[in-house]
């Protein structure tokens, strides 16, 4: 059984091995067995096993097996009849060594029971393997992108554009890539270029992952700026260098500032989490700075309070990181009727209001270089990682 997440690769490792193993390969689709007709779903699957004796040593492998194979409580009678059909069927094999028949299945559910999206119990039972097929690391979106523009006939991409891209592509599939991809070497079609550069593939990037830009005033850019320059200086303060800094509007944000990759991270200390909670604030701080404690105050920050709240949540009630509520494991939603919910949220409100402080006073010592963030935000409209260590390596940082 492959599982995990959507466009990692598992239908394409079930063909290389069937390629490999120099075998018939059988193909079908999960919900192939869904048939109109009481009774026709389970004698597709009797005969597709009766097809995979007749050509064995074969390989049958069962894509999206999730169609059938959900559990039977959740499931609809003629999807409930389909899996016993299956089961049967599998329970039923008798092994020729000499003419082998391997069955392989792929699926984005998860295999651990109790999840909303878990396959039947009795279903995995018949695997005798199951293999996550994880979403790719850096270096593996790297070696795809360096796939991608060897078969690219013209191209004038920098290895720094490269760097960037598998950076920021942090959580994405191979799929996703692709698709940026062939979004980019469309786009170059259409420009009339024919040459697939850094713009072009930035750009379909940010217009796959983000949507396409909206148009602002100016006074609104300045600020959305100077909101997104207060992210990007307290993030670098606190030692990460931001991997994107844009005040391109698009269809979901204003703006956004992308942290580094921490791919390999396992675990965050109370002094990292501190300070994740310093750069969501930094946002609100730099419009407080620069409009005032009144004007200041927009909704341009309601994301970065979200997450800043959930982090000192987690800090409080699952990590034990606060001395004055202690160390005990809390479910927030358990208690929510109780006066340790409200003791929780004042606790946390605390804690915010201090970091707000020290994210204030940061900012109020660097405006200079957040000036510098801005000026070069208002005329390249993004900047990449190197460019943003540049600028405030160059700047002068005062420490606090």
């Amino acid at each position: 059984m492959l599982y995990g997440p959507p466009g990692t690769g598992k239908t394409l490792l079930a063909k290389a091995m069937a390629g490999e193993s120099d075998v018939t390969f059988i193909r079908a689709e999960g919900n192939q067995f869904l048939k109109r007709y009481v009774g026709e779903g389970p004698q597709a699957v009797h005969d597709l096993f009766k097809t995979a004796r007749k050509y064995a040593p074969s390989i049958l492998f069962i894509d999206e097996i999730d169609a059938i194979g959900k559990n039977r409580g959740d499931s609809a009678r003629d999807t409930s009849d389909v899996l016993t059909s299956f089961l049967t069927e599998m329970d039923g094999f008798n092994v020729d060594i000499e003419r082998p028949v391997f069955v392989l299945a792929a699926t984005n559910f998860e295999v651990e029971q109790g999840t909303s999206r878990s396959l039947d119990p009795a279903l995995l039972r018949r695997f005798d393997r199951r293999i996550y097929v994880e979403l790719p690391n850096k270096e593996e979106r790297i070696q795809f992108i360096n796939y991608k523009i060897a078969k690219i006939a013209s191209h004038n991409l920098t290895a720094e554009q490269i760097e960037n891209l598998a950076i920021r592509s942090t959580g994405s599939s191979l799929a996703d890539l692709d698709s940026v991809f062939e979004m980019a070497i469309r786009d170059a079609i259409k420009a009339g270029c024919n040459t697939l550069t850094d713009a072009i593939l930035e750009e379909a990037f940010e217009r796959f992952t983000s949507g396409d830009i909206k148009k602002w005033a100016g006074d609104e850019l300045l600020r959305t700026a100077r909101h997104e320059a207060g992210h990007a200086l307290v993030c670098w303060y606190a030692g990460e260098k931001p991997s994107y800094l844009t005040i391109v509007a698009r269809a979901s944000h204003g703006g956004y500032m992308q942290h580094d990759s921490h791919e390999d991270k396992g675990s965050y200390t109370k002094k990292e989490l501190l300070d994740r909670v310093r750069t969501s604030l930094a946002g609100r701080c730099a419009e407080m700075v620069y409009y005032g404690d009144e004007d200041g105050i927009s909704t341009g920050a309601s994301g970065d309070l979200r997450h800043a709240t959930q982090t000192i949540t987690n800090m409080i009630c699952y990590y034990g990181m606060d001395e004055k509520i202690g160390m005990s494991s809390v479910d927030m939603d358990a208690v929510k009727r109780s006066p340790y919910y409200m003791q929780i949220i004042t606790r946390v409100n605390e804690i915010l209001q201090e970091q707000l402080q020290i994210t204030k006073r940061i900012i109020e010592a660097n405006k200079h270089a957040i000036d510098n963030l801005v000026k070069a935000l208002l005329e390249e409209n993004s900047l990449k990682q190197k460019e943003i260590d540049d600028i405030l390596s160059k700047s002068g940082v005062v420490r606090i």
